[in-house]
């Protein structure tokens, strides 16, 4: 049942990403190249695309290397809160600054709202979460705060953010640093939330 549930992630997860890459590259707004390098940007792109190669790896190529990799319970977590960042920031702060149509609207909601809910429900259903450490946290949060420095690197140099609370030009570079304060404070605390989770199972079952 779980490597069918994954399978069907996986599935989703790659029409999505597929159709956002073609609507994207096909878009004329930068040269392909430049447009091939956006794609890969956005932090919602990486997450799904962990998200596909993940559920992949795990339903149909458990034992290679990729396989262990994502199936371990520390991996599935980690994954579980980057791709809820990914829908709780669209939701809240950004869905209302663009408009989409047609495919470009179904496979927003994909990536936004389909992928983190049903990864949520594979993550409460299927995952173990008893042996999670506090110290697991920190690890989590190397991925994303390497993100935020690669972008505004090269925001810097390129003139193109891919999310506007990261746009230093426009905001300054104080309250660029303060809403990635803001948004690593949700990294950490769903990662704490899930933790805790994963403690309380653990006190449950010792008891």
């Amino acid at each position: 049942m779980e490597k069918k549930f994954l399978a069907a992630i996986a599935v989703v997860a790659w029409f999505a990403l597929i159709g956002q890459f073609y609507l994207q590259f096909n878009s004329g707004v930068a040269p392909k190249a430049e447009l091939l390098v956006r794609f890969f940007s956005y932090f919602t792109i990486q997450s799904n695309l962990l998200i596909a190669i993940a559920s992949t790896s795990v339903s149909l190529f458990s034992n290679t290397i990729f396989g262990e990799f994502f199936k371990k319970h520390t991996t599935k977590t980690a994954l579980t809160v980057y791709i809820l960042v990914v829908a709780l920031v669209y939701n809240v702060v950004l869905r209302f600054l663009w408009t989409f149509t047609g495919w470009g609207a179904l496979v927003n909601e994909l990536l936004h709202v389909v992928v983190p809910l049903l990864f949520l429900i594979y993550w409460c259903s299927f995952v173990v979460k008893r042996f999670l450490k506090w110290s697991n946290l920190w690890w989590w949060l190397c991925y994303p705060l390497v993100y935020c420095i690669v972008v505004m690197l090269r925001g810097n140099y390129s003139g193109f953010y891919p999310y506007p609370f990261l746009n230093i030009d426009k905001l300054g570079l104080q309250n660029v640093l303060v809403n990635c304060l803001a948004v690593t404070a949700l990294f950490a605390i769903l990662s704490i939330l899930f933790i805790a989770i994963g403690k309380w199972q653990a006190k449950k079952i010792g008891h």
